[in-house]
């Protein structure tokens, strides 16, 4: 089915960049010192950036975002390895183990990539909620909207958290009576990963309490990613919706399904 986009593209290019940039370094290094050091410097560029999507996992539990660290991780160790081995085959150690685990991990880690499994999903959650919206007409007001109710027990909202979260959908912040989901808009991740954003109201969310009433906030910043100035009013309450949705899917043991909207609109992998 063809879904006409009203969202803008927010492209990342880290994953062109960041192998583009490692590469140059690595051919710079051995120009001018020799492979042997060119390969550890690489080995050392892959290991460093293996932290962050460590860190991605554990906040998320998104083994996805394992893979890929492992894959990087062992990158690293056979880049570190080969500079030996280069110079005499005997002493090949471990290089050739860490060759075929990385190639492993890398076709893993690849699939992955391609399927959306490494995908922030804020994007196509904001397509979703624009997908109704007919109406047009620059209403924006920077305050938190009311948007609907449902029915939600604590045991059914921890599975809901588990699974937006492991899904990279949005980060969950539990207060005393509701849970904050802020959606994960691509390139704004990282500040929340690392622990250095508190004031995540000042951000996009969705708010389910327990009492099931449900409430949304989009900031200007983030109203402004659609190509057109929607009605305001029916953009937070058709978001609320598709919260309300997820939830209805969740509790129904019905995932796959949130997974199966999402990929149906055919966003970029690398969006």
């Amino acid at each position: 089915m063809f879904y006409e986009r009203k969202t803008k593209d927010r492209r990342q290019f880290f994953f062109i960049i960041y192998p583009i940039t490692a590469l140059a370094i690595f051919f710079g290094i051995a120009t001018t010192a020799g492979f042997g050091l060119a390969f550890y410097v690489l080995g050392g560029i892959f290991i460093l950036t293996s932290i962050m999507p460590f860190i991605t996992f554990f906040k998320t539990q998104n083994t996805g975002y394992l893979i890929l660290a492992l894959y990087l991780t062992f990158a690293g160790l056979m880049c570190v390895s080969a500079p030996p081995a280069i110079e005499d085959k005997s002493k090949a150690g471990l290089t050739p183990i860490f060759l075929v685990i990385m190639y492993v991990l890398m076709i893993i880690s690849g699939y992955h990539l391609l399927t959306r499994r490494l995908k922030w999903r804020g994007q196509e959650v904001f397509e979703l909620a624009a997908m109704p919206i007919e109406d047009t007409g620059n209403s924006y007001t920077p305050r938190p909207r009311p948007a609907g109710q449902t029915k939600v027990s604590k045991t059914e909202m921890v599975r809901f958290v588990d699974f937006i979260t492991r899904n990279l959908v949005a980060f969950a912040f539990k207060e005393e009576n509701r849970i904050v989901f802020v959606l994960a808009l691509p390139g704004y991740d990282t500040p929340y990963l690392l622990g250095l954003k508190k004031n995540y109201l000042d951000d996009t969310w969705v708010s389910i309490d327990y009492d099931g009433n449900v409430s949304v906030n989009i900031t200007e910043e983030d109203y402004l990613l659609f190509k057109q100035d929607l009605n305001f009013d029916q953009l937070c309450a058709s978001l609320g919706n598709v919260f309300i949705e997820f939830l209805e899917l969740s509790k129904n043991g019905q995932e796959q399904q949130i997974i199966d909207k999402m990929n149906a609109l055919r966003l970029s992998p690398l969006a």
